[in-house]
C-alpha cells in the first residue's frame, strides 16, 4: 500500500528533524537531491513515485510539513531505494558515497547567471520568508507553553497497573499478522502547517484496522506504556511524537499487528474508545483560552511564509530547463525503477 508521513515538524523549539531515520534498513540505497527553490525537486520524487505505482510497487512520501503539498521524499520498499530532499532545513549528506548514497544535483538545469535584478528580489524573498518563519515558532513555543501549565493525568499506581493490564489484554488477542524485528521507527502522522493541523488519517487507518482512541490529557502517559511493552515484545512499531512537543509521543501504529493506539482528536474511521471503566478519571479541562490565539497566529505566519516561498520560486523557475529535466527524469527512473525490476524478473 501506499502511505504518507511527515519527518519534520514544525514545534516549539522550531524545525524538528526525523530524517537521520531515513530511510530505514541498512541495505536501502539513497539518493540525496540537491537544487534551488523551483528547481524541480517535488515534482522530481513524484514523477518517481507515480512510475513505482504504475508498476504495481508501493510508496511511500515523504511530505514537508512547512508545505504539506509539496514532496520531501519518496521510499521503495521492494527496490530498497529511496530520495530526499537534502536541502535546508533538513541538509542530507551520504552517510558513504556511492556506497550508501549519492546525489542528484537538479540545480544543474538551472541556467547561471541570475540577472541583477532577480538576485536582489532573492536576497529579499530570503530574508522575509525566514523571518515569519522565526516569528512563528516563537508563537510556538508559547503555544507549548501553555499546554505545559496545564500538566497532564497523573495516575496514581492503581490506575497504572489496571491500563497495563487492559494494554496487555489487548495485545494478547491481536496476533502479529506480519512477522517483526523489533524495528522501532519514529515517524510524525500529524504537522502544524501553512495549512492548520494536520493529521494523515488515510495512511494511519490503512495501517492498522483496529484502532483505540484515548483523551488526549491520557496519550503521553499511556503511549509510553505502550511503546515499551511493544518493544519488549519485539513488534515492530511506529512511535508517533506529537508535532509541537515532540518529546511527548501522540500515538503508537503497529502495523504488523493492524493495530493502532491514537488520540481522540484524530477521528479515524472505526476508531473505538479505550476501555477506561474503573480508572476513575477526572473530567477533561478545556484549553486556556491563550492558546487557540497562539496557535491561530503561527499558522497565519506559517502561511504567509508559503506565500513568500511560493514567490521565491518564481523567480527561479524561468531559469529553469524543465524540458532537460524531463529527459533526465526519464532517465532516472529507467536506470533506478525500470532496470532493477528487469533484472529481478529475469532470475530464474
Amino acid at each position: 500500500m501506499n502511505i504518507s508521513y511527515f519527518l519534520g515538524a514544525n514545534s516549539r523549539s522550531g524545525f524538528y528533524s526525523l530524517y537521520d531515520s531515513f530511510p530505514p534498513g541498512e541495505d536501502t540505497f539513497l539518493h540525496i537531491i540537491k537544487g534551488g527553490p523551483g528547481n524541480g525537486k517535488s515534482r522530481f520524487m513524484r514523477r518517481i513515485g507515480a512510475a513505482a505505482e504504475s508498476r504495481g510497487l508501493d510508496v511511500e512520501y515523504v511530505l514537508c510539513s512547512g508545505d504539506p503539498d509539496s514532496l520531501d521524499g519518496v521510499y521503495i520498499p521492494a527496490l530498497r531505494a529511496a530520495w530526499c530532499d537534502g536541502t535546508a532545513p533538513h541538509v542530507t549528506e551520504p552517510l558513504i558515497f556511492a556506497v550508501t548514497a549519492d546525489y542528484v544535483n537538479l540545480g544543474s538545469f538551472c541556467r547561471l547567471p541570475i540577472s541583477a535584478e532577480d538576485s536582489r528580489r532573492i536576497r529579499l524573498l530570503n530574508r522575509e520568508y525566514k523571518a515569519l518563519y522565526d516569528k512563528a515558532y516563537k508563537y510556538l513555543s508559547a503555544a507549548a507553553d501553555i499546554l505545559d501549565s496545564e500538566g497532564e493525568a497523573k495516575l496514581e499506581p492503581r490506575q497504572l497497573s489496571l491500563l497495563s493490564r487492559r494494554l496487555g489484554r489487548i495485545l494478547d488477542a491481536t496476533p502479529s499478522t506480519v512477522p517483526g524485528s523489533g524495528m522501532v521507527l519514529r515517524r510524525f502522522f500529524s504537522a502544524i502547517s501553512c495549512k492548520g493541523r494536520l493529521c494523515l488519517k488515510d495512511s494511519a487507518a490503512g495501517l492498522c484496522s483496529r484502532v483505540y482512541a484515548l483523551p488526549d490529557a491520557l496519550v503521553p502517559c499511556f503511549m509510553s506504556m505502550a511503546a515499551a511493552e511493544a518493544e519488549s515484545r519485539g513488534l515492530d512499531s511506529l512511535l508517533c511524537p506529537q508535532p509541537l512537543r515532540p518529546s511527548r509521543l501522540e500515538a503508537l501504529l503497529l502495523p504488523g499487528c493492524s493495530l493502532a493506539f491514537v488520540p481522540e482528536s484524530w477521528n479515524l474511521p472505526g476508531q473505538q474508545p479505550l476501555d477506561l471503566e474503573g480508572l476513575e478519571l477526572p473530567a477533561p479541562a478545556p484549553l486556556p483560552e491563550q492558546y487557540a490565539p497562539a496557535m491561530s497566529k503561527a499558522v497565519l505566519l506559517l502561511s504567509q511564509a508559503k506565500s513568500l516561498h511560493d514567490q521565491l520560486e518564481a523567480v527561479y523557475k524561468p531559469y529553469m530547463d524543465f524540458k532537460a529535466l524531463d529527459s533526465f527524469t526519464h532517465a532516472h527512473i529507467q536506470a533506478n525503477i525500470e532496470k532493477p525490476l528487469e533484472a529481478e524478473a529475469a532470475r530464474p
